[in-house]
């Protein structure tokens, strides 16, 4: 079996709105399938075949929708991507640029090990 190849997608710090609700979850949409959601300041990672694939959000629903990306990704390949709402308020996705990468670095939190209930006397 191949490796595979990987789409990650980040999503930024939430934007200030009159409209809170605007910075809600946006629904991934991968091949035509809903297969996830990703909310402000997550980075999720979706490993695909090799090949062709489309790539889209949906807010409200149907009512707000991004423009479908095309990605073509080659074996062992990793493609990124930002999604964010746009100046007017409609969700959008863009290929990441350098300066993307290195914030989705900072942003990105280490993994959390939980502390071992069976030591913990306080209770």
């Amino acid at each position: 079996m191949g490796i595979g190849a990987t789409i990650r997608l980040w999503r930024g710090p939430r934007r200030v709105w009159p409209l809170q609700s605007l910075n809600g979850r946006f629904s991934v949409i991968l091949d035509g399938s809903d297969v996830d959601d990703i909310r402000p300041k997550q980075i999720k990672v979706y490993k695909v075949s090799p090949g062709e694939h489309s790539l889209r959000l949906d807010y409200f629903g149907f009512l707000r929708r991004s423009g479908e990306l095309h990605v073509s990704v080659a074996e062992g390949e990793e493609k990124q991507f930002v999604c964010f709402i746009n100046a007017i308020g409609f969700v959008a996705v863009r290929p990441a640029t350098p300066k993307d990468v290195a914030a989705m670095e900072r942003w990105q939190s280490p993994p959390v090990t939980p502390p071992n209930l069976a030591e913990d006397d306080s209770r």
